[in-house]
């Protein structure tokens, strides 16, 4: 195993417990550039002292994920299982829990072993691997699973790193083809889930903590949900006992994917208590802001960055303008409920550029509250992995 030297301040951040290795990290960036996806190395201060063990992975802007900062570790399929029947054990609540079928299994660094993620879809498994040099692993992975007394049924994967013109980027792995769609359960909410045909499958479980608080507030509300992709939001809202719903989003799919799960949960889709409308968010914020209309909820999940025919959005330079508009159509009484998955954008200046676009909107805001990622999704300390902030404002004139 070859060592190799990291700068103080990277040594620094990988002793706090960051696990995240830029190749602007090492002192030596040349001797290390091109080395193999999948490689372990020792790595060390510039006084050899022993920092920790990592894999190279190159992921965005990363290039190496630490794996232990003990140099007893062995990397192993032992290992690997080690992590991995930890991370199970920290999720036996939901697995025991019998209202909540789909949840996030393994995340990545959070769990010990950065560049992978393993989702839970009733004994259903969905693997994404964001780094070829994780990929170089599957077989270990597909054993440990296959291993597993959790009685996996079938095994999916996406590939997210560059692959070659002959690969395919998702598919059916092993056992069982699930059903599609497959109906997965999330505090009784119903979801359909389409595992192997698309990048996404469905649902993000991230957000599960918050569509339990909108079902919990949503009783008697007008409840508009802007990016609604398969309208979970809407679903939740509407299980809550909203007033009525409006699910806004671009893409073609949104329409029916949406009605599909308003019908699996028994409720109307018929554009009058839950209407779906397949358009530009912005124009259709326009539109609200021209004809006066409000609602008792807005909810807004935009991508951190989105382009259509009309508009380029990026979260961190825009977001500002778009919640300034959001608040000037939420009643007086209502609330704005605003989420990004930015990695870049911390929640304290999210927070501090909502504030500013209620000031800018006129209205009196106040956060009530905030969300970060649930349980199932834990971090390391490195920026990027705790991702989410979901803010709830309470409006009013």
């Amino acid at each position: 195993m070859k060592c190799f030297y990291l700068k103080d301040f990277a040594s620094q951040r990988i002793q706090a417990g960051e696990k995240l290795i830029r190749l602007e990290d090492f002192e030596a960036p040349d001797d290390i550039k091109d080395a193999p996806e999948g490689m372990i190395i020792f790595i060390t201060d510039r006084s050899h002292n022993f920092k920790g063990q990592a894999f190279v992975g190159r992921q965005n802007k990363g290039f190496a994920w630490v794996f232990s900062l003990n140099l007893e570790d062995l990397w192993s399929k032992e290992l690997f299982s080690i992590y991995f029947q930890e991370a199970v054990e920290r999720r036996q609540s939901l697995l025991d829990d019998p209202t909540t079928t789909g949840f996030r299994l393994f995340n990545g660094e959070g769990d010990g072993l950065g560049g992978i993620s393993i989702d839970w879809y009733d004994h259903f498994i969905q693997i994404n691997w964001y780094s070829k040099g994780a990929y170089e692993y599957r077989d270990w992975w597909l054993e440990i699973l296959l291993e597993s007394p959790l009685e996996v049924a079938g095994i999916y994967e996406t590939k997210r790193f560059p692959i070659g013109d002959s690969e395919k980027a998702m598919g059916h792995v092993t056992g069982k083809e699930a059903q599609q769609p497959l109906i997965i359960k999330e505090q009784n909410r119903k979801y359909a889930i389409y595992l192997g045909q698309d990048w996404m499958t469905g649902l993000f479980f991230d957000q599960r903590e918050v569509r339990q608080y909108i079902q919990e507030q949503a009783k008697g509300l007008s409840v508009l949900n802007l990016f609604s992709y398969t309208g979970a939001f809407s679903v939740a809202a509407s299980l809550g006992g909203a007033s009525n719903t409006i699910s806004v989003d671009v893409a073609n799919r949104s329409l029916e994917l949406t009605k599909e799960n308003f019908l699996i949960n028994q409720l109307d889709a018929d554009n009058l208590s839950n209407e779906i409308r397949i358009m530009d968010v912005f124009d259709y914020i326009d539109y609200v802001k021209r004809s006066s209309k409000d609602f008792d909820m807005v909810v807004c999940d935009p991508p951190s960055f989105a382009r259509t025919k009309r508009y380029v959005f990026s979260a961190l330079t825009d977001y500002i303008k778009m919640a300034k508009d959001l608040f000037k159509i939420t009643k007086a009484g209502g609330l704005c409920v605003l989420s990004t998955n930015h990695s870049a954008y911390s929640k304290d200046k999210f927070i501090e550029d909502m504030n500013e676009a209620g000031r800018l909107s006129g209205k009196k805001v106040q956060l009530i509250q905030s969300f970060r990622l649930p349980e199932d999704y834990p971090s390391s300390v490195d920026p990027t992995s705790q991702y989410l902030t979901v803010l709830v404002y309470y409006c009013s004139e």
